[in-house]
């Protein structure tokens, strides 16, 4: 491997990250996996668990080593970005050579909404911190339907959703941690770029419906519901306002037709063609299944 060792995985706890490090331990890499409790930590060969909370910028110092690399994620909290932040800063003063943020599709320091920009925040502080990085661009995922999208499939054969017919490139989540794990182990062919990570092929949600039709071999509808409805649904889960609008806006927008976009970043990264729904749909149809 040319990857620079050792490797920093932040979110190693997460799904992501779980399979990061997975994929890295299996490559005999030497990795330091990072969580505020050491009870989920995951024992693998060559990964080492240690404690720090990324809220706590002198708990930072000693899990960063100079020369090394870091694999940058947190969850979506209020403070997300101040403590990414946190982490690039005493990066650079820890002498990290290369951090790997994922990111989302939806970036953008100037948006009037919490996840976009939240990421460009951090993305435009990376990017003047000097460190080598790569940054991944995530566009939707599809493991994502496999919470209330399978659930109702499951139970009624009929979904959901308030995208209309528009569509979007999602990805598959195991495209994007094996996309990680190349940059960080060949870190000189992407270091300096920002990847918009997509699907090979836009779909709507009629698609899916179709797809996931085809594997179970039962009728399965797209039911499609407003805007609105939507967001009632997300305020009876008591969910965040700023994610709530954020969600809502990018369905709208979704639906607008403003999402299809397909780029081949992925496959460039991979030197194959992600993975499509049909594939993700059979591999994961006991979801869908009664």
């Amino acid at each position: 491997m040319n990857g620079i060792r050792p490797i920093t995985v932040f979110g190693a706890t997460g799904k992501i990250g779980t399979g990061l490090i997975a994929l890295l331990s299996e490559a005999k890499l030497p990795v330091t996996a990072i969580t505020r409790d050491l009870k989920k930590a995951i024992p693998l060969p060559f990964v080492q668990w240690k404690r720090a909370d990324m809220s706590e910028p002198e708990a930072l110092q000693p899990v960063l080593s100079k020369g090394g690399a870091v694999f940058l994620l947190s969850g979506t909290g209020p403070d997300c970005s101040t403590e990414q932040i946190n982490v690039i800063r005493v990066a650079k003063e820890a002498g990290v050579s290369y951090i790997v943020k994922l990111s989302s599709g939806e970036a953008d320091l100037n948006s009037p909404y919490f996840i976009p920009r939240t990421h460009g925040i951090v993305e435009e502080f990376l990017k003047k911190s000097k460190i080598p990085y790569t940054i991944l661009r995530s566009n939707g995922m599809m493991q994502n339907w496999l919470g209330e999208i399978a659930n109702s499939v499951k139970k009624q054969r009929i979904f959901y959703e308030s995208t209309g017919d528009g569509k979007r490139a999602y990805v598959d989540r195991r495209d994007i941690i094996e996309a990680a794990y190349i940059c960080l182990t060949k870190p000189e062919k992407h270091q300096n770029k920002t990847y918009f990570i997509t699907g090979g092929k836009a779909v709507n949600y009629s698609e899916l419906a179709q797809c996931i039709s085809n594997v179970i071999q039962e009728k399965v509808s797209y039911v499609p519901i407003s805007i609105e409805e939507s967001r009632k649904e997300m305020e009876c889960k008591v969910m965040p306002y700023a994610l709530i609008e954020t969600f809502c806006a990018y369905d709208a927008a979704q639906a607008r037709g403003e999402k299809a976009l397909v780029t081949d970043d992925l496959h460039r990264i991979l030197n194959r063609q992600p993975r499509t729904i049909e594939q993700f749909v059979l591999d994961h149809q006991v979801f869908f299944k009664k």
